[in-house]
Parts: C-alpha cells; structure tokens; sequence
C-alpha cells in the first residue's frame, strides 16, 4: 500500500468537485453505499461528492494492487468497478461493513481488514514491473531498449509485463510518472517564487513547451494556471 486516506465534505447546498490527475496509482474507495477500484487514469476527471459526505481510500503503489484484486490494471484503465462486481459474494460483503461502519477509523479498518484478508490467495506482485515503477519515478528519461536490457527482457516483453500489472505502457507510465514528480517539486515552491523552467529541466522535460504540453494533456490546463488553481482552491478550504 502506498497510503491510506480520508475525505470528509462538510454541509452545504452545492456538490464538491473534486479533481483527479492521473498518477499510476489504484484506490480502492469507500463512498457512499459501496466500495468501488478505481483503476490507473490516463486523463484528468472530476469527481463530485455531495455535501455531508465520507470517503475513505487505500492507495496501492504502481504495479502492487493486481495480484490481490485477481485483474491486470489494463483491464482496469480509466475504470471504476465496484468490489461486488469485482468479488462476488465476498465483495458486497466487504461493502456492507465497510458502510456500516460509524466512523471514518472504523471505515478504514474494515476495508483495510477486507483487503488483508486476500493476500493469502493473492500472486505474486511482479517484481519487474515495479521495478520499472520505480526507475521510472526517478529517472523518467530511460530509454525503453536500456529498460528491457537490464531486466532480461524483449521490449515487447518488458511493455506486456509493465502494462499488465501498471496499466500502462512504459512509456506512458513514465510521462505521468514524470509530471507527478514535477507537480510534487512545483508544489513546494510559493507561488512567486516558481521556477517552472527550471523544475522543467530538473524532471528531465526537453524545455518548458514540453511540460506545458504535457500539463495540458494530464491536468486540462497549462503548468502555471494548473498550480494557481491549486493554491486558489486550498486556500478556500483552510
């Protein structure tokens, strides 16, 4: 598991939007009356959530969530599926105490309890496959002949293994990879004091036509405008 997390709307008249970039990552999610798996995104979405409500998730590491969901992640790919769709019997189950747990610590507990629960009947996580995660993560530039050579592998092996278990090919991994790393160094910076080109040439862009590229295609709007937005929309929640 990558991490755990909470999400608690308060009461008002209008729905909260809530923004969903892609980053490589599967969640399993509890909102409302079901528990749903929310596959690898290769676009940017809205999530909306109506007033008063609870969301609780499990966050899984690129490559680690197939093997205990029993289902590639490129069968998951800009998906949702419900755990009772995905389970059975056992999955509704599982949505059941999941909802009718009476906190957000009782919530997350049970679902964690359900998702520990399959580990025994779980394969193995491909080690490769997060291996490449990982490389990539840091080094986003690796050309995919030098990623095959040293996990021992043909390209089109490499690709079908990275694919299954990330829900990308490697190449598309590596670009999402990428801007999540730039967004995470962008982010810490104030407002004033951003150096988007700069961070551009440190996540290995070619300049900052191509990050602005990239933004536009992964979050809908260009770098600069994207982190505003972000600053914008927290400062209204604090």
């Amino acid at each position: 598991m990558k991490c755990l997390w909470v999400q608690e709307i308060g009461d008002g008249d209008d729905d909260y939007a809530q923004p969903v970039l892609p980053d490589a990552s599967i969640d399993v999610i509890s909102g409302g009356a079901n528990v749903i798996v929310a596959g690898p995104a290769t676009r940017p979405f809205t999530a909306p959530l109506v007033p008063g409500s609870l969301t609780v998730g499990v966050r899984f590491r690129p490559g680690a969530a197939p093997p205990l969901l029993g289902v590639t992640a490129a069968e998951l790919r800009d998906d949702e599926i419900t755990v009772g769709e995905l389970w059975g019997a056992a999955g509704e189950v599982i949505a059941a105490h999941t909802t009718d747990a009476p906190d957000w610590r009782a919530r997350l507990d049970v679902l964690v309890d359900g998702l520990v629960d399959r580990l025994d009947d779980a394969s193995p996580v491909d080690p490769v496959a997060t291996g490449i995660a990982r490389t990539l993560a840091e080094h986003p530039g690796q050309p995919l002949r030098r990623l095959a050579g040293d996990a021992a592998l043909s390209e089109r092996q490499l690709r079908r293994r990275v694919e299954a278990a990330v829900g990308y090919p490697p190449r598309m991994l590596a670009r999402i990879l990428r801007f999540q790393r730039f967004l995470d160094l962008a982010r810490s910076a104030l407002p004033g004091r951003r150096d988007l080109a700069r961070v551009a040439a440190e996540v290995a862009y070619a300049d900052q036509a191509h990050l602005t590229r990239e933004s536009r295609r992964l979050a809908g709007l260009p770098p600069g405008a994207l982190l505003d937005w972000e600053a914008q929309r927290l400062g209204r929640l604090h």
